[in-house]
């Protein structure tokens, strides 16, 4: 192996160790993001939750065979979708 290469290696190895110290002193001095709060769903979940709704209302009003306890419970589980997603806040801030 040529001088060159030997020296380029060593230089490498110097930069990688100094690197590595560096990081490994830094560790402790982590930035500490607030936490946010909770996590809203995107408005294209709740549009389409809000659809969903919409869809089920329509299908209550032509008067499907769906039973009247089946089509409560439905919209029993989308408007608690709807409020576990906080959809009301992501509407209001979009």
């Amino acid at each position: 192996m040529k001088i060159a290469n030997m020296v380029l290696i060593g230089l490498c190895g110097l930069l990688a160790h100094n690197e590595w110290q560096e990081w490994r002193s830094n560790v402790n001095d982590r930035i500490a993001f607030a936490d946010k709060g909770v996590p809203t769903a995107s408005l294209w979940q709740c549009g389409l939750l809000k659809q969903r709704m919409a869809e089920l209302d329509e299908i209550s009003m032509q008067g499907s065979p769906m039973q009247r306890q089946d089509m409560v419970e439905l919209r029993r589980y989308l408007n608690t979708q709807w409020l576990s997603h906080r959809c009301d806040m992501a509407l209001e801030q979009g």
